[in-house]
């Protein structure tokens, strides 16, 4: 374990604010983990970062927690599935490489969404018509409060829309050790549902390899670099809204794009409804939505993590004004 004390953590988070932590651990093992539980650390104030995509610092916890524990050790396998544990601190992207470099079907739609693999099952994170709840099998979390280490099968962690049972139950304090997934080995189940997938393939073949390949081309054409530009990705959730008042608002606007959702919802893009509200590029000072993305809220320069708070405020407060719809913030914020 490494021990840093008033480190700066600008480079340990995406939106890349200027704030400065008092004490920050790097975990390297679950002996580390247990360490600190033995030593109280987590019955103090505290917050585990993994790599800091997903998360706005309003206020800096006493202990910052990294989780970097490496491995993938596969588990089981027969001719159609491989069923491989992952330790929490693997970088998400990397996992999902060395999986299609495997031959192994389930994550390429989740290519290069940043973050670790500890984190996946919290946010339940998704893209292009996928979510990772689709191929977790089980995930393995340790009670800070208790010391109990327990299994949790998919069913048990009550898997939402960007939502899961370590998200709405924080305070029991679960921290999430693996993740045991399973993928495909053969007879893949593409998906090219989401947006115009399906239209980029019209005379290319199919296979694991080319989906991540459009996927990647088409988030960096609408996403920038964190590293170029301070961001989080996506800042809001999409709204799910019931049927009728979906239809109320679509006879005001007949071109809103929406997905259906279940039966009496459908989920509209938060994207369509703040470039609508005439905030795609919008910007005040160090802080605007993206010019391609108006999701993504960037740091232009050196903006304090209020500002970019207050600018997210500012987004929720014009949506609302204009179609009666609040949008919910996907991204943790540490207040």
């Amino acid at each position: 374990m490494k021990k840093f004390k008033n480190l700066s953590l600008k480079n340990f988070h995406t939106f890349r604010t200027d704030i400065v932590s008092n004490n920050l651990y790097v975990i390297e093992n679950d002996e580390d983990i247990l360490q600190l539980f033995n030593n109280g650390i987590f019955g103090d104030d505290y917050y585990i970062l993994g790599s800091g995509s997903n998360v706005l610092f309003l206020r800096i916890p006493t202990h910052i927690i990294i989780i970097s524990t490496k491995g993938k050790t596969i588990i089981n396998e027969n001719e159609d599935y491989v069923w491989i544990n992952v330790k929490a601190g693997e970088i998400w992207d990397e996992f999902v490489t060395f999986c299609i470099a495997n031959n192994w079907g389930g994550v390429e739609n989740l290519s290069y969404i940043p973050g670790t693999v500890g984190a996946c099952p919290i946010q339940n994170i998704g893209a292009y018509g996928v979510e990772v709840k689709d191929v977790i099998e089980s995930v393995w979390a340790l009670n800070l409060l208790s010391g109990e280490k327990k299994e949790f099968s998919n069913n048990d962690c009550c898997f939402a829309y960007r939502n899961s049972y370590f998200k709405i139950y924080n305070n029991e304090k679960w921290l999430i050790t693996d993740v045991l997934f399973k993928l495909t080995k053969r007879n893949h189940k593409y998906n090219l549902s989401y947006g115009n997938l399906k239209k980029e393939f019209e005379n290319e073949k199919i296979d694991l390899e080319n989906i991540r390949k459009k996927i990647i081309l088409q988030r960096l054409s609408k996403l920038p670099d964190p590293k170029v530009l301070g961001n989080a990705g996506s800042f809001f959730k999409n709204p799910i809204l019931e049927k009728n008042k979906f239809h109320t608002l679509q006879q005001q606007y007949p071109d809103i794009p929406y997905f259906e959702y279940d039966y009496h919802h459908v989920k509209i893009p938060a994207a369509w409804l703040i470039e609508k509200a005439g905030m795609k590029g919008y910007r005040i000072g160090n802080v605007g939505t993206h010019e391609h993305q108006p999701l993504v809220i960037v740091n232009y320069n050196n903006a304090t993590p209020y500002e970019i708070y207050e600018f997210s405020e500012k987004i929720i407060k014009e949506v609302n004004n204009c179609f009666n719809i609040r949008l919910e913030r996907e991204v943790n914020i540490i207040s």
